[in-house]
């Protein structure tokens, strides 16, 4: 019983961990300016990667609702609904700022 139990457990760590490493849908309209794994390489655009998610997760929402103003951001977020806001919040925190 122990055994099977670990077993669960460890393949539910294992596929939860391979699901945050793959980016999500929306993630192609960022890379365009903060690079495929959030490291940008012009200054004009931050690097996201490494950033927290709760960061992350409330600049997305702040450029959707307004509060935070640039056109090519808010455009973007407007169109984010809050799960897609959260799944790109943890897979830009999980990269390795460069």
């Amino acid at each position: 019983m122990k055994k099977s139990i670990l077993t669960f457990v460890g393949i539910g760590l294992l596929s939860t961990s391979a699901f945050a490493m793959q980016p999500p849908a929306k993630a192609n309209t960022c890379v365009g300016c903060h690079g495929a794994d959030g490291n940008s390489v012009v200054p004009n655009f931050p690097k996201i990667a490494g950033q927290h998610a709760a960061y992350l997760e409330k600049a997305l929402k702040d450029y959707r609702d307004g509060f935070r103003k640039d056109p090519t951001m808010g455009a973007f977020a407007r169109g984010l609904s809050d799960q897609e806001i959260k799944d790109l919040a943890l897979f830009y925190s999980q990269q390795t700022a460069k």
